[in-house]
C-alpha cells in the first residue's frame, strides 16, 4: 500500500469510527501533534473514542490528499453536533459537557501524516484561527480559564 493509500485508510476508519481498525493502522511509536495536545497512540484512540461519543455524526471531512516523500497531506472541513457527553477531563481538562444539541463547523484545516511501513506514525493538526479542540469548544459555548 502507498503511503497515500494508508492515509485514505486512516480517513477511512476515522469517518467510520472504528476504533480497533485505527489502532491497528498506527505505529505503536506514533504521536499526534495539534495546536492544543501532544498525544501516544493509546490516548489519540482514547480522544477518538471521547469525541465520537460526544458527536456521534463527527466528520473529519478530509480531502485532496498529496504525497511529498514519507509525508501525506489533507484537507479537513471538521464538523458534528453534540448528542453525548463531551468529557476531556482524562486529558486535563475540566470539560464534562452533557449534551447540548450545538452544530461546529470548523474552518478549513491541513493534517499532514507520515507513514512507515503501511502505518502512520506521525499526525499533526496545523493551528489554525478557530480551529481544532479550541475550535470546537468555542463553539460549544465552553471557556477554559
Amino acid at each position: 500500500m502507498s503511503n497515500i493509500e494508508t492515509a485514505k485508510r486512516f480517513a477511512a476508519l476515522a469517518e467510520a469510527k472504528d476504533l480497533k481498525g485505527l489502532q491497528a493502522i498506527l505505529a505503536d511509536d506514533f504521536t499526534a501533534k495539534g495546536p492544543s495536545m501532544e498525544l501516544n497512540k493509546q490516548q489519540v484512540v482514547s480522544y477518538l473514542k471521547v469525541l465520537f461519543t460526544a458527536f456521534p455524526d463527527h466528520d473529519f471531512g478530509m480531502t485532496n490528499f498529496e504525497e511529498k516523500g514519507d509525508s501525506v497531506y489533507c484537507d479537513s472541513y471538521e464538523k458534528g453536533t453534540h448528542h453525548g457527553i463531551l468529557d476531556l477531563n482524562p486529558f486535563g481538562l475540566p470539560v464534562t459537557l452533557p449534551p447540548t444539541g450545538k452544530v461546529f463547523t470548523l474552518p478549513k484545516g491541513r493534517f499532514a501524516f507520515r507513514v512507515a511501513d503501511n502505518r502512520i506514525t506521525y499526525f499533526h493538526e496545523e493551528a489554525i484561527q478557530g480551529g481544532g479542540l479550541a475550535g470546537i469548544l468555542a463553539q460549544l459555548g465552553v471557556k477554559l480559564a
